[in-house]
């Protein structure tokens, strides 16, 4: 009887282990779609553009340069989309910023799009990521200042990158997610807690992709930049809740919170409301880089621009 019970936690433990396994790399297995559309679609000029990471891994991406450009927008886009997203508008919010009279450089995280990598490190990398786009820009365009804008998993690793340093003018966060952990936990919901744990403990040890490392709730005190929250009232993929969370969690009165009311999705505001949502941005914006006092530098000549 005994050996029969020792057998079966066996193949139980076992069991536990192949799944956990399984689970972890379904977690941080790329998420990659193809780059679907560019600027030149809706009329644009830009450029391709390839970077390198402090980690040494090649990211790609466009610059779309405005004349006399008030600021640069550095676009970051969700967990399994791409700097064209559709689902989110990104080539139309491109083109409106541009109109709006600011350059654009949108990029592919690793593991996204046409960047490199194969494996999405749940924001132990990523973070590099958002600083090498950030420094790339800033080595084009010099003292211009540079603006966030993220969406979901983007918005979140644009908090945790200033609040590592990044040196920004301000941050657009629509939907981000408090931390990683929760996000991933509320995302799989079905899953056991136990299967769950061992999965988290297999990234972390096994693939070096820890899901407590991006932790907003946590970096957004260390965010000493002005931050529009965005966040439609209902979402099904990340509650509001985490941004009016994450806000309360800066005690900066800088912080701006814009709930869209009676809006249904995950990062879609814009999409569903392109009017409204770049008034919000630039009435933003103009607090942060006021019109009247900027002056344009010309750009420079990057040896990594494609």
């Amino acid at each position: 009887m005994l050996l029969m019970l020792a057998a079966l936690v066996a193949v139980l433990v076992i069991g536990l282990a192949f799944a956990a396994v399984y689970f972890a790399d379904a977690l941080t297995g790329g998420r990659r779609t193809r780059v679907q559309g560019t600027p030149a679609d809706l009329g644009l000029r830009y450029e391709e553009v390839q970077f390198l990471t402090a980690d040494r891994l090649t990211l790609r991406g466009w610059f779309l340069e405005s004349p006399g450009a008030r600021a640069t927008v550095v676009l970051v886009h969700d967990s399994g989309a791409t700097r064209a997203d559709r689902e989110r508008g990104l080539l139309r919010l491109q083109r409106d910023y541009v109109r709006l009279g600011f350059s654009v450089f949108a990029f592919d995280l690793r593991a996204h799009g046409e960047s490199g990598g194969k494996r999405d490190t749940l924001g132990c990398q990523e973070r590099l990521d958002v600083q090498a786009a950030v420094a790339y820009v800033r080595r084009r365009s010099g003292r211009t200042p540079i603006l966030l804008h993220g969406f979901g998993y983007g918005a979140s690793l644009s908090i945790d990158a200033v609040a590592r340093g990044v040196d920004v003018a301000g941050i657009i966060a629509d939907s981000p997610f408090a931390t990683m952990r929760s996000f991933l936990r509320a995302s799989h919901g079905h899953v056991p807690g136990p299967l769950f744990q061992a999965a988290v403990w297999v990234a972390r040890r096994l693939m070096k992709c820890d899901p407590s490392a991006l932790n907003p709730i946590r970096s957004i005190e260390k965010v000493h930049v002005p931050v529009l929250f965005v966040h439609s009232q209902v979402d099904d993929v990340v509650p509001a809740s985490h941004t009016l969370n994450l806000s309360a969690a800066s005690l900066d009165p800088r912080m701006r919170v814009w709930i869209v009311d009676d809006h249904v999705g995950h990062g879609t505001a814009y999409a569903d409301q392109p009017d409204v949502y770049m008034r919000r941005c630039l009435q933003f914006i103009d607090e942060v880089v006021p019109a009247r006092t900027l002056f344009a530098v010309p750009s420079a000549t990057v040896s990594e621009a494609v």
